[in-house]
Parts: C-alpha cells; sequence; structure tokens
C-alpha cells in the first residue's frame, strides 16, 4: 500500500463540497496538497492559507487556476516575491483578498491587484507596513466595488491623498495610524457612505477630525476612537 504523505492525508478529508477551508498554522501544508484540494473541492469559494510556509508562488498560481469558483483567498506572513502578477493572473473573479502580516507587499504589488480584480469588494493589508499611500488610493479608483479596507497598523499611512469619491466604501480600518485631522477631513468627504470607521489608537487624531466624520459621514454607525486623548466620546451623542 502506497504511503500517503500527512498534507495529502489531511486534504482528502476535506469534504468535496467543502465552501471553506482554513489551512492556518497547517505548516505541513504544500503545494501538491493545496493543488489537490483546489482540484476535487469544486465549490470552494474561500481559502485560509495562514504560516503555510512550504506553499510557493507556483503552487498558489496553479492552485488557483484549477478553482474558478474561489472568490476569497487570504494568505498571511507570505514572504516569496517573486512573480506576483502571475500569483493572481487566473482569479479575476476573486472579490476578497487579506495580506496580513506580508512583509513583500510594495506598491508594485497594490497596482497588479488594482488592475486584475475589478470586482474586488474587501482588501485587508493589515500590518503591511510598506505600502505607500499611493498605492492605496490607485486600488480606490480601479475598483469602484471596494467595501472594506483594513488598513491597521500600518505605522507609515495617513491616507491624506483620498480626494476623490469612494461611494460604496462601508468599512474603514485605520487603527493604529498616523491617519491625523486632515485625513480624516478628506476621508469624510470622500466616504460619505462610511458604516464603521476604527481609529483606535490613533493619537494624531483631535476633536476637530472626529467632527468632520460625525458631520459629513452621516449614515455612520460605529466610529472607534479608543485610545485617542485628544478625541471625545460626547461628540458622538449630540
Amino acid at each position: 500500500m502506497a504511503l500517503i504523505s500527512s498534507s495529502l492525508l489531511i486534504v482528502s478529508l476535506c469534504s468535496k463540497n467543502s465552501t471553506l477551508v482554513n489551512f492556518a498554522d497547517h505548516y505541513y501544508i504544500n503545494d501538491q496538497s493545496l493543488f489537490h484540494l483546489f482540484k476535487n473541492c469544486k465549490l470552494l469559494e474561500e481559502t485560509i492559507i495562514f504560516y503555510c510556509h512550504q506553499i510557493t508562488n507556483a503552487g498558489i498560481a496553479f492552485a488557483l487556476r484549477e478553482r474558478p469558483t474561489l472568490r476569497s483567498l487570504s494568505i498571511s506572513s507570505y514572504f516569496e516575491q517573486e512573480d506576483r502578477a502571475t500569483l493572481f493572473a487566473a482569479s479575476p473573479q476573486l472579490k476578497s483578498l487579506r495580506f496580513t502580516c506580508n512583509s513583500w507587499l510594495r506598491e508594485e504589488s497594490i497596482k497588479i491587484f488594482s488592475s486584475i480584480f475589478p470586482n474586488l469588494q474587501l482588501l485587508d493589508l493589515s500590518y503591511c507596513d510598506n505600502i505607500p499611500e499611493e498605492g492605496i488610493c490607485q486600488v480606490l479608483r480601479s475598483c469602484s466595488e471596494i467595501r472594506q479596507l483594513n488598513l491597521a497598523r500600518d505605522s507609515r499611512m495617513k491616507l491624506r491623498g483620498m480626494n476623490f469619491k469612494v461611494p460604496k466604501l462601508e468599512v474603514l480600518n485605520l487603527s493604529h495610524t498616523k491617519v491625523d485631522d486632515e485625513a480624516l477631513y478628506v476621508i469624510s468627504k470622500s466616504c460619505r457612505r462610511l458604516l464603521q470607521l476604527l481609529l483606535e489608537r490613533c493619537c494624531d487624531v483631535t476633536e476637530k477630525g472626529e467632527k468632520y466624520v460625525v458631520e459629513n459621514c452621516t449614515q455612520l454607525i460605529e466610529l472607534n476612537i479608543m485610545g485617542c486623548d485628544n478625541c471625545s466620546s460626547s461628540l458622538l451623542f449630540q
């Protein structure tokens, strides 16, 4: 009887009717097992690949070509930098991309996202410190369907350049960034349909910026200013 690797054994146990597979911290998952999964799970819509260091760019690219039903892809702590464009070229149908803690992301990578994924609705770039504001603005201009954007923990992000309409953006997470009152003025004018704005520990935000948001984002349901010492919760109840 042929031996089956532990990674293929785990994948073989996944139901062919699975729509979500979470490989977070499954360090033994490799390119072969990922390809096997994508080929056999015909209904697969969402995959989470966190801390799977045996998976390569080539492995992800080959797997994506096998699964046109995929709508959401999450990759964390992924450091291989070559052939980024080929990684996603076969998957323009993706609507949700999560790239938490990916140090390889640069402006050229973000430009690829904006050109390949016209229907992108969710983009999570939290804990990615090397992304310039210009790249984010290009995504927001090109991906008109985007509804959720997470830039939390980008210690250099200010987002002052968003001087254009982003009509469908509903959730914006800027916690632990360098966003300030000037940025909030621009954001509040550009994203009037915001439902949630998360500004936890944004130390450069004051009551002035908070007031811009409250006055201009009239559909706002949640404004998180926890840890913003220069803000006042009383503005939220006026």
